[in-house]
């Protein structure tokens, strides 16, 4: 009897998993059809959809294989909302100005004049959504989040207004150019967490930000040359991450932020690999007019 009890529960689990991922497979016999937004948006959620399915993940397979079926039926289909997941709460900030600076270039106009960047905008923000409430594949994570930003500066580029010029005469003066400022924060060994102190220098790079017109804000993360290049660029882009999450509570705009990790390249003092120093283990915020 045991046995028998046994068997069907395996085999009422197998049920269910059959039932999983069902909804990639309805999507797959589609065709894509509607706009050219509409058609790269399906194409991009079955990618999305079977990348899940894959990692057995068939919940988030179904959900990117809807995406996909509404796409092509020519439904409207709307990014992830990040209020309707449970986030990290100090990446909600981050993925709501992200998916404000989406909606204001699908607004415009992007998924008509753009479509294949705003698709591709689109589809990596999603992603993007879903891997951080997971909240434990930084690498994934990294990557829908540098997919999404790099389509969206395309767009933009493509979006800013072009420059007429005009032969006029002028009388030339002198424009006084503002210099960016640069502010440091140093860390421990192997560690992503600020030292101590380290709030009045973020504060410092935040209130210079607030005097600038238009400002670009670079935070750039490194270390010493102890560990490989790959473990040293990861670790870099945390302290780089942790620094900007701090700078966002003290008011700098997420959409201004770029960050960057060099890991153990662009050494502040030149040592051999290897070698522990304080001074290389920092992350350096820039601040300027764009």
């Amino acid at each position: 009897m045991k046995n028998t009890i046994r068997f069907a529960i395996v085999g009422a689990t197998s049920l269910v998993l059959a039932a999983c991922g069902m909804k990639l497979e309805q999507a797959e016999k589609l065709s894509p059809s509607g706009s050219e937004f509409q058609q790269a948006l399906y194409a991009n959620y079955i990618d999305l959809a079977k990348a899940e399915y894959q990692e057995g993940d068939y919940i988030d397979s179904d959900r990117f294989a809807e995406k996909a079926m509404a796409a092509t039926r020519g439904e409207q289909v709307d990014p992830y909302h990040p209020d309707e997941w449970r986030l990290p709460a100090d990446r909600e900030p981050v993925l709501l100005s992200a998916r404000e600076r989406l909606m204001a270039a699908l607004g415009a106009g992007a998924g008509n004049e753009w479509p294949m960047q705003a698709a591709k905008a689109q589809t990596s923000f999603d992603c993007w959504v879903q891997e951080q409430e997971e909240n434990f594949q930084p690498e994934d994570i990294a990557a829908c989040r540098d997919a999404f930003v790099l389509s969206m500066e395309e767009i933009e580029a493509a979006m800013a207004p072009k420059v007429v010029e005009e032969k006029v005469v002028v009388i030339e003066k002198k424009q006084e150019m503002i210099a960016p400022k640069s502010f440091e924060v140093n860390f421990d060994f192997d560690s992503s967490t600020p030292l101590p102190g380290s709030d009045a220098e973020i504060r410092a790079a935040s209130d210079y930000m607030k005097t600038l017109k238009n400002p670009q804000i670079t935070i750039a993360g490194y270390t010493d040359t102890v560990g490989s290049v790959e473990y040293n660029d990861k670790l870099g882009e945390r302290r780089a991450e942790a620094v900007a999450f701090m700078g966002m509570d003290m008011g700098m705009e997420p959409n201004r932020i770029i960050m960057r990790s060099y890991g153990k390249k662009d050494l502040k003092v030149q040592t051999a690999d290897g070698v522990r120093n304080a001074a290389n283990r920092r992350v350096v915020i820039t601040v300027e007019e764009k």
